[in-house]
């Protein structure tokens, strides 16, 4: 049995290499194919594990409390989130701290300097519920905040850009042609929460936000917040303090008992969940794509064998005329289809790892991240392609009689 098949194979690489041109560019589809599904399924991955990793870096005990994006019609007079509710979240026992939180886009200058950042006007709490690390200078203080300080915490890469190297401690900035000392740089920290990204944003308190820089934030209340940023003390109590926290909040609204919510509160375990099933998505989505490529290349392995089996009619013809059975020559064909596909698959593969492993060495954008799983599944349906893309060629030419094959010519 092993004798046989071995013949089979090396007849089949024989008649592949007869035509090798015709071979390559039939077996490009399979390698596309499996070089696409290795590539988007670790691209797929890279993101869903990004994601994870971003949203749990903040911990699963952190509250958003912010108007509805989709508010309900019933709802006629909805209260603005404002600091009336912060100080009431802040005397829930559950709640370790509260942040105001507004932010807008602004260009900021150092001299002859200049770039667009996200500024964060907020208070105090905000080095409670987030775990940022300084990595020069300090915090502003609740002194700060209640005299509407113009002081600034300034991103790692927004330092970087305006300072280059030098220390930022005690220079003077612009944002909105209204001075700001910076008195902390960051460290590199990452993404923090409904899109603001830290490195690339500055802190300042959210009084002077409010009063001083009228222009970010000129098509809002001065006493409205965009959030509410929460940080719960126990995450195994965090419904009763989401309850809790809600209670307040609608009392500060003055909500009639049996009215709806003017608010939304979220809870940040909601968001990592959210995270994943939008990361699996993308990732069926992004292998889907690279399957169609495949079954694109599969087509072509058909159209090739149906033409090898024309070509070939004499010699099936000889074959069965010497003692060769429908069976042998349907192995034989078969073989040749799957032997055409997995040479592909393997060079799909070999490709597929080194775009995946460039991608991630030079792209920070694009996470990648590469799968045992997803190189044997890609591999696995480069022999399958060849498995049913093949049969019907194989079967088409053990049907024929070998004196009809004899006569063709």
């Amino acid at each position: 049995m092993i004798d046989t098949f071995l013949s089979v194979f090396r007849i089949s690489i024989k008649a592949i290499f007869a035509n090798k041109m015709r071979a390559a560019l039939t077996s490009l589809g399979i390698v596309i194919g499996v070089a696409a599904v290795i590539t988007m399924l670790a691209v797929g991955s890279g993101t869903q594990q990004s994601m994870s990793e971003r949203f749990s870096r903040f911990g699963t005990n952190i509250l958003y409390l912010r108007q509805p994006w989709d508010l309900d019609e019933s709802i006629s007079s909805p209260k603005d989130v404002t600091m009336d509710d912060v100080h009431a979240i802040r005397e829930i026992e559950g709640v370790q701290a509260a942040a105001p939180y507004i932010s807008s886009g602004f260009d900021v200058k150092y001299g002859f300097t200049s770039t667009s950042i996200d500024v964060l006007a907020t208070d105090t709490d905000i080095f409670k519920t987030y775990d940022w690390q300084l990595q020069e200078g300090r915090e502003f203080t609740e002194k700060e905040v209640r005299e509407y300080a113009q002081v600034a915490v300034l991103g790692a890469t927004v330092a970087q850009t305006l300072f280059n190297d030098v220390s930022p401690l005690g220079k003077t900035v612009v944002f909105d042609n209204i001075p700001f000392k910076v008195i902390g740089v960051m460290k590199k920290n990452g993404q923090g929460g409904f899109g603001f990204d830290m490195d690339e944003g500055t802190l300042i308190p959210y009084t002077t936000g409010k009063v001083k820089m009228q222009t970010g934030w000129k098509s809002s209340s001065r006493r409205a917040l965009d959030q509410v940023i929460i940080r719960v003390k126990d995450f195994n109590t965090i419904e009763d303090t989401k309850n809790a926290i809600a209670n307040a909040v609608r009392n500060t609204h003055k909500i009639h008992p049996l009215a709806k919510d003017d608010f939304q509160l979220d809870d940040f375990a909601s968001f990592v969940e959210q995270a994943k099933a939008a990361g699996k998505t993308m990732s069926l989505l992004l292998g889907f794509i690279g399957a169609v490529s495949l079954l694109v290349g599969g087509i072509g392995v058909m159209n090739i064998m149906l033409v090898s089996v024309t070509e070939r009619t004499r010699e099936i013809g000889i074959r069965m005329a010497i003692g060769a059975t429908s069976a042998d020559i349907r192995l034989q064909f078969l073989a040749e289809a799957v032997t055409l596909s997995c040479i592909g698959g393997l060079l799909g593969v070999l490709i597929g790892i080194g775009v995946t492993l460039f991608v991630a060495a030079h792209s920070e954008n694009i996470p990648a991240q590469l799968s045992v799983v997803s190189i044997l599944v890609a591999f696995g349906f480069s022999a399958a392609t060849g498995i049913f893309f093949g049969y019907y060629p194989a079967y088409k030419a053990s049907k024929l009689t070998p004196i009809d094959a004899l006569r063709y010519e």
